[in-house]
């Protein structure tokens, strides 16, 4: 299929506009807002410490947090925990367990809580930078200035 060609400002929608690498955005909510670390928070299970310390550390160095993004991250690690938990009690106790009341084997409670807690992360994940999926589809920038390396505000 070949490319329909460049899009019309006369063609969007009326309040759309246009806005290129050579654009800058400063209608975005995101320009904003400052890209600063968040404090751990002081009830995130202690297990969750050194994954919080880890995954706020690297997307703070790449500008890709601010502080109002914590109680997104604190989910998607409160969610990574109830799925790796679950996991866990499915590893010892198998994907299939005796279901008394029907007697008859059926597939073990804990595989659908490791799937609704994984799926709930991977969400937070995509929405937060940490897949590989989500940081590929974001374009970083090169300046050393705190505003200009969060990816997703628009470059001047």
């Amino acid at each position: 299929m070949g490319s329909r060609g460049p899009v019309s400002e006369k063609k969007l929608p009326p309040k759309l506009r246009l806005v290129s690498d050579k654009t800058p955005d400063t209608t975005s909510a995101n320009a904003q807002v400052r890209p600063t670390a968040p404090e751990r928070p002081e009830d995130l299970p202690e297990n969750l410490h050194d994954m919080w310390d880890l995954m706020v550390r690297e997307l703070d160095h790449a500008g890709l947090i601010a502080v109002i993004d914590g109680p997104a991250l604190e989910l998607a690690l409160r969610h990574y925990a109830a799925a790796t938990q679950a996991s866990d009690y499915l590893r010892a106790e198998g994907v299939v367990t005796y279901d008394d009341k029907n007697e008859r084997m059926m597939k073990n409670p804990a595989s659908q809580v490791f799937r609704d807690h994984s799926t709930a992360y991977l969400e937070f994940a995509k929405q937060l930078g940490l897949s590989f999926t989500a940081r590929a589809r974001t374009v970083a920038t090169k300046e050393a200035d705190d505003a200009s390396r969060n990816p997703f505000a628009a470059n001047s």
